[in-house]
Parts: C-alpha cells; sequence; structure tokens
C-alpha cells in the first residue's frame, strides 16, 4: 500500500499520519507513506516530522517502534524538485489531500489569499498527480454546506439551491471538491470527498484524552476570555450575540482520522460528512467555558443591526474573534444525517461532561498549540 499525504504537519494531518504508520507497523508488510511537506523557515520538513514522530503526544505505539523503525514507512518528499523517477516510484498511491488554509476571516482583503490558499494549490496538487495516483481523498470541511436548517446529506453536490457560504474558507472548500469531481470523473479517477466539522480533542483512547495540537474555534473563545480573567482584576461585561437555537458540530480529531483510514479505500463513497451524529448547543457550550475560565459577567443578546459596543471587552472581542464566530454564532439550527458514518466507525457521543474535559485540557496547557 502506498500512500501520498498532505498536511501531516496540521491538525488533522499528523493523526492521519498516526493512523496510517500504526496500520503499517500492525500489518508488518510493504507499506509506505510519502508526506508532501515543506520547512517552515525556522524548521526543515524533516525536523518537523521528526517531532510529531518523537514527542510526548506521539502515540505510544509509534515511540516504542522507535524513530528509525519507522523511517522504513515513510518518505518525505518535494514535488517542486520534479524528479520523474519519483513520479514513478509514487505511482499507483492513494492520495489524501489533508492540507488546508483554515481561516474564517470576513475580511474582503485577505477572501482572495483563503480562496487561493485552498483552491489553487488544491488545482495544481491534481493537475502535478493526477496520472500518477490510483484515487484522489479530499478532505474538505461539512461547513461547506453553508447556512442551512435542517437534516444536512453527505451530497453537497446535487443541490437545487446555490449554498449561502458564511466566509471564504467555507466556499474555497466547497470549490475545490466540485473541482476534484469534476476533473477526475472526467479522467475516470475514483475520489473521495470526506468533509470533518469542528475538531476538538482525541476521545477515542486514554492515551492523550482530549489533547489537540492546535486550538481553534470555539477554543478560541475560551482562549480569549481565560486570558482576560487572568490579565485584569475587573472583569467587563460581554455581550453574546447568539441565537439561543443553534448548535455547533464538534468531532475528535482522532475519530476523524480513524474514520479516515476505515474509509479511504471504500469504492461506494464518494461523500461523506464525518461530524457527530447530535451537534452541540453554542449557549450550553458558552455557559460551560465561562464557567471554566473564570469569567462571571457575560449575557445572550440576540442578533440586532444597532448593536453598539458598551466597553472595550466588547470591543476587542468582537473586532477580532467575535466578528469571525458571529456568523456560526447566528445561524439556523441543522443536523447531519449521519447513519453510513456510524455504520463505517461508531461515533463517540459529545456530552456535558466531554466537552468539559476538552475546555479544562486547553485551560491547563495554557492554550499552547504545537508549532512544528
Amino acid at each position: 500500500m502506498k500512500i501520498i499525504l498532505t498536511g501531516a504537519t496540521g491538525v488533522l494531518g499528523s493523526h492521519i499520519m498516526y493512523e496510517f504508520l500504526e496500520l503499517f507497523i500492525n500489518k508488518n508488510e510493504y507499506s509506505k507513506l510519502y508526506i508532501i511537506a515543506r520547512s517552515n523557515g525556522k524548521k526543515s520538513a524533516s525536523d518537523r516530522i521528526t517531532e510529531l514522530l518523537t514527542s510526548d503526544y506521539t502515540p505510544k505505539i509509534l515511540l516504542d517502534f522507535g524513530l528509525e523503525n519507522l523511517e522504513k514507512y515513510y518518505e518525505i518528499i518535494n514535488l517542486e524538485s520534479n524528479n520523474s523517477s519519483l513520479l514513478e516510484e509514487i505511482s499507483g498511491s492513494y492520495l489524501i489531500h489533508s492540507a488546508g488554509y483554515v481561516n474564517l476571516s470576513t475580511d474582503e482583503e485577505v477572501e482572495e489569499k483563503i480562496f487561493n490558499e485552498n483552491f489553487l494549490i488544491t488545482k495544481e496538487l491534481f493537475t502535478t498527480l493526477h496520472p500518477y495516483i490510483k484515487k484522489f481523498v479530499y478532505i474538505g470541511t461539512a461547513f461547506a454546506s453553508g447556512t442551512r436548517n435542517g437534516l444536512i446529506e453527505n451530497d453537497f453536490h446535487n443541490l437545487d439551491f446555490e449554498p449561502n457560504h458564511r466566509n471564504s474558507y467555507e466556499n474555497a472548500k466547497l470549490h475545490s471538491e466540485k473541482f476534484i469531481a469534476k476533473e477526475c470523473s472526467a479522467y475516470g479517477l475514483p475520489f473521495q470527498i470526506l468533509r470533518p466539522s469542528v475538531i476538538g480533542g482525541k476521545m477515542m483512547s486514554n492515551e492523550n484524552n482530549y489533547f489537540i495540537p492546535k486550538y481553534m474555534v470555539f477554543y478560541l473563545v475560551a482562549k480569549f476570555f481565560h486570558f482576560t480573567a487572568k490579565r485584569k482584576k475587573k472583569q467587563d461585561s460581554i455581550r453574546f450575540i447568539i441565537n439561543k437555537e443553534t448548535v455547533l458540530n464538534i468531532i475528535p480529531v482522532d475519530y476523524v482520522a480513524k474514520a479516515i483510514l476505515k474509509t479511504f479505500e471504500r469504492q461506494d463513497i464518494e461523500q461523506l460528512n464525518i461530524v457527530n451524529h447530535k451537534s452541540f448547543n453554542i449557549s450550553e457550550g458558552l455557559k460551560i467555558i465561562m464557567e471554566e475560565v473564570n469569567y462571571a459577567k457575560y449575557t445572550f443578546v440576540e442578533n440586532t443591526p444597532d448593536f453598539q459596543y458598551q466597553n472595550t471587552i466588547e470591543k476587542l472581542y468582537y473586532e477580532s474573534i467575535g466578528k469571525h464566530l458571529k456568523p456560526y454564532f447566528i445561524a439556523d439550527k441543522n443536523e447531519y444525517n449521519t447513519t453510513l458514518l456510524n455504520s463505517i466507525l461508531p461515533i463517540p457521543e459529545l456530552t456535558t461532561e466531554a466537552f468539559t474535559n476538552m475546555i479544562r485540557y486547553a485551560i491547563k496547557y495554557e492554550f499552547k498549540d504545537i508549532n512544528v
């Protein structure tokens, strides 16, 4: 088995890498993970991957196996080298394109950058590799569905309406997956679109439970008010603009990686939302977050066009993360059809206790991202 993986230094990509390396160890037969990675200016691609495979948060099975033994199962490649022998070597691989530029900004000046970082890179990757691969697996986002209510199905490509996206990121991800579907169909190349929802900490084992490499989306609210509460003795009141009925679908990062592993060889699945069977009520989630970070002065208000900041903390919040999260906080309530997903891998329930533990874990480690 040969796998090409992009995004191995990212939140989800690193866990996909762990899952495949563990699979290769357990199968004990020739397999290879080709990792498309680059330096980040401070560390080489090799150093970044080595750190991910030798740190405290690396799965124990990989640590016990040892880096030297693992090296026979993976190779870091640079497509920009235009090496014909490399392209022949990777021929017949499954390509899992997990890399992406996650940015929920609604600022016009960055819209084009967000779109290009997601769509154009995907297009270039397909153009370079499609003659050499046996399947293109694209990791999208469940939020490419746009603002919708009711029950969301797995098929985003045959809708009788045009999705209304909250930001350029959602728009770029849907454009990318439609491009892949169209081009792969034209070439007779199998493809899959796999779409996780908001990714949270690990929940599938007791090893590094609730760990996540980078704190985003709902974690950002906790981070903002955690450090605000620590920094200021007097708390200013914050009003959260929210639809009290709306929900946020959160799925553990290790579940997503395991679901991808179980799905990528299936021939009968082209689109699949990797999501929780029940979404988490946002107002209840905010109550838990604010209690855990010891920030007591908050209220929930409806969205109105005449909203004006009442103090400095509201201005700071709504001119930073609040501006980008607000479209999710005021959205209509929806859920996903998880019948197919649950048949592939039973979905872990995100209880109030589990959500609380995710926040507590983040607070314990001071919301420190793993920078590789």
